[in-house]
C-alpha cells in the first residue's frame, strides 16, 4: 500500500510541475500579447500628438497603415482574450493538482 501511495505522489507532483509549468508559459504569452498591445497603440497615439509631421500622416493614411494597425490591435485582443481564458483553464488545473497533493497528505499514515 505504501509503495502505491508513493507511485501516486510521485505522478502527482509530477503533473503539479507541468501544470505550472504551463501556468508560467501562459502568463508569459499574456505578457508579450499585451506588450504588443501597448505598442501598437503607442505607435498610434504618438501620430495623434503630432510628433510625426504632416507627409507621415499622409503616407500612413494612404498606405492603409493606420487601418491595418487598428487590425492588428483587434486580432491581438482576441487573442489575448483567448489565452487569457487559457490561462484561467490552466490554473484551474493547477488547482485540482494542489487539491490531490492535500488529498494524499491527508490519507496519510495516522498514528
Amino acid at each position: 500500500m505504501a509503495a502505491k501511495k508513493d507511485v501516486l505522489q510521485k505522478i502527482v507532483a509530477l503533473k503539479r510541475q507541468s501544470a505550472e509549468q504551463q501556468v508560467r508559459m501562459l502568463q508569459l504569452d499574456v505578457e508579450r500579447i499585451e506588450l504588443s498591445i501597448n505598442e501598437l497603440a503607442a505607435s498610434l497615439t504618438a501620430m495623434d500628438e503630432g510628433k510625426a509631421g504632416f507627409e507621415a500622416h499622409w503616407l500612413a493614411e494612404a498606405s492603409g497603415y493606420v487601418g491595418k494597425v487598428i487590425r492588428d490591435i483587434g486580432l491581438r485582443r482576441a487573442a489575448l482574450a483567448d489565452k487569457r481564458s487559457e490561462l484561467h483553464d490552466a490554473r484551474e488545473a493547477l488547482k485540482r493538482v494542489f487539491h490531490s497533493q492535500e488529498r494524499l497528505r491527508e490519507d496519510g499514515p495516522k498514528g
